[in-house]
């Protein structure tokens, strides 16, 4: 008896010592967060003349304001959740019919060309660069917003991917019942299969936004005009216009609005995030 409530105090005192890891470790990644969200309320003359507080003793929105009279940072906020939502849009409008197509409709070549489209996961975006570059100057583009979202739609291999591996996980006897009360493909797309796979819907919206929005190279590359750059590109701006005298309370304000929004949508769809990469959707 002893030896046996001997085992399970050893077993919780391993237990607590790995949460104050993981805990210490939390803090460890968190506090550059924590030390922008509270430059971005010290005014910028005191950011560098005292320690590291939680929450400044003079919260002030001037760092705001001095962004924005510095450089179109809300024309950036704009931007980027237009470009970010647009992206994800596409993708969606893209990858929510072609994987239902791989996973439902049986037509010639469907293997093969399902084949192709997990091939491209292999290829880096990166190498697509210079001709996209190319094609956007020809077609005059150049600095507009369709340059900015038109070629970041195509990537969506693993969407197309996980879209299939989710409609296949949905139970064939619904389909067959839909099939004989006369719904047609189009219909059993809309009012079955989707809105049985919005948790999955939702997870990858959330990333492929995530990722739309985080997008630098090629923003930096297609997009001159200072009103026309995203939050993640426009950053830059206060470095290279500034050199050794980074501004960094405004800098740091900037930052926050680049993040606020993500944080926020991720907090929004965490529920259906975890559901969807915790459910079944494992090819039959």
């Amino acid at each position: 008896m002893t030896s046996t409530a001997s085992t399970a105090s050893n077993a919780a005192l391993r237990r607590g010592a790995v949460h104050l890891m993981l805990a210490a470790l939390s803090l460890l990644t968190l506090f550059p967060l924590l030390w922008m969200l509270s430059a971005a309320f010290t005014p910028n003359e005191l950011i560098t003349q005292r320690a590291f507080r939680l929450w400044p003793e003079e919260a002030s929105l001037s760092n705001f304001r001095i962004a924005g009279e510095k450089h179109p940072i809300w024309w950036w906020l704009f931007n980027s959740v237009l470009t970010a939502s647009a992206i994800t849009l596409g993708k969606l409008a893209i990858s929510l019919p072609a994987g239902y197509a791989f996973a439902r409709l049986p037509f010639r070549g469907r293997r093969f060309l399902f084949g192709l489209v997990i091939a491209t996961m292999s290829f880096p975006a990166v190498l697509a660069i210079i001709p996209t570059y190319i094609a956007v100057v020809k077609i005059q583009a150049f600095d507009t917003y369709s340059a900015m979202i038109v070629p970041s739609i195509p990537y969506i291999g693993f969407y197309v991917f996980y879209f299939r591996q989710a409609f296949r996980s949905l139970p064939d006897e619904m389909f067959e019942a839909a099939r004989i009360d006369g719904c047609g493909i189009w219909k059993q797309f809309r009012d079955i299969a989707v809105p049985n796979v919005l948790p999955a819907i939702a997870a990858l919206s959330v990333i492929s936004f995530m990722g739309a929005w985080n997008i630098y190279l090629w923003g930096q590359l297609v997009l001159e005009d200072s009103a026309r750059k995203t939050l993640t590109t426009g950053i830059a701006m206060f470095a290279d216009v500034d050199g050794a005298d980074t501004p960094w309370g405004p800098l740091m304000a900037t930052s926050l609005l680049s993040v606020l929004p993500v944080l926020g949508l991720f907090l929004l769809a965490q529920r259906y995030i975890v559901q969807a990469f915790s459910s079944g959707t494992v090819e039959k």
